[in-house]
């Protein structure tokens, strides 16, 4: 099967521009946006900025390794446009308002929508992975961060796991306020939100598929084109391609069952490899995008270039 070509289009002037006018700072926007055609369907990688993890948020990795990766160890932060022609899907939403004055390296998908051409309430559809509050913050504030038209979907047992009354007390002190941010901006989207159990079908080839173990419904989002192309974004089952190809037993802090999430990373990289899916991921260095071919008991990424 031909590979689909992965196409970069620099936009330097737009987002110094719009970068200006969000008022972020210049620095934090890269000048590119890499695209993939699958069949009929255009997916444009966004990147959102990155974050700078410390390296003792994984556990489990050889000394080698950790040496290699840095402390702290820089993960990206990709956010795809889906276009089949009838829909413009988000999938994502990066880190937005809720983020953004923490960690001035992220909050970059405003300017990058805009480069694109892209209105906010022309988005129709926004899919969300999960909730982790880097990928729902750009949700955060009047008319849903300002995506007002578009139906947002959520498997069930993330909305209700993240939603529920009681969390915030029955949560460790340290956990707290990162809770209360997610029910913030999830509060005022229930009437927005589409849940789904399992699998869901949203017709033209996409399907959103459970790989759970980062937080309890987290999902991948399939799309699969009439002659066979294919492109899998994974979100977050794979966090650092420094440690988590060569060794998917590495644990990360954030996850919210570190076994299941050893299982389910450990099964979608053996299932990847053996049919040479192309697959994107959320913290993978932008664009995130490629193959990954087995290596001993691991595994190694491969990107598209």
């Amino acid at each position: 099967m031909k590979t689909p070509e992965l196409t970069r289009r620099t936009f330097s002037t737009a987002l110094l521009g719009a970068a200006t006018i969000a008022g972020l700072p210049k620095a934090a926007f890269a000048a590119e946006i890499a695209t993939l055609k699958i069949g009929a369907t255009t997916v444009s990688m966004l990147s959102d900025g990155h974050f700078e993890i410390p390296s003792a948020f994984f556990q489990g990795a050889n000394g080698a390794a950790m040496a290699l990766a840095g402390d702290p160890i820089d993960i990206g932060a990709t956010v795809w446009l889906v276009r089949d022609g009838e829909r413009t899907i988000l999938v994502d939403t990066g880190s937005g308002a809720a983020l953004s004055e923490m960690f001035p390296t992220v909050g970059k998908l405003d300017a990058l929508l805009a480069a694109e051409g892209i209105e906010k309430d022309t988005i129709t559809d926004i899919i969300l992975t999960h909730m982790h509050a880097d990928h729902i913050g750009g949700l955060m504030g009047p008319d849903a961060g300002g995506f007002r038209n578009a139906t947002i979907h959520v498997a069930e047992a993330e909305w209700t796991f993240w939603t529920n009354p009681d969390l915030p007390a029955a949560a460790p002190d340290a956990d707290k306020p990162m809770i209360d941010l997610l029910q913030s901006i999830a509060g005022p989207l229930a009437d927005r939100i589409k849940t789904y159990a399992s699998e869901a079908d949203l017709g033209g080839g996409i399907t959103l598929v459970p790989l759970v173990g980062h937080t309890p419904g987290h999902s991948g989002v399939r799309i699969l084109a009439d002659n066979g192309e294919e492109l899998f974004i994974v979100g977050d089952a794979i966090i650092s391609e420094a440690l988590q190809f060569a060794n998917p037993t590495v644990r990360y802090a954030l996850d919210s069952d570190p076994e299941q999430a050893i299982a389910t990373r450990t099964e979608l990289l053996g299932q990847l490899a053996d049919d040479q899916t192309i697959f994107s991921a959320t913290h993978l260095s932008y664009p995130g995008t490629g193959r990954v071919t087995r290596s001993g008991d691991g595994f190694v990424f491969v990107p598209l270039t």
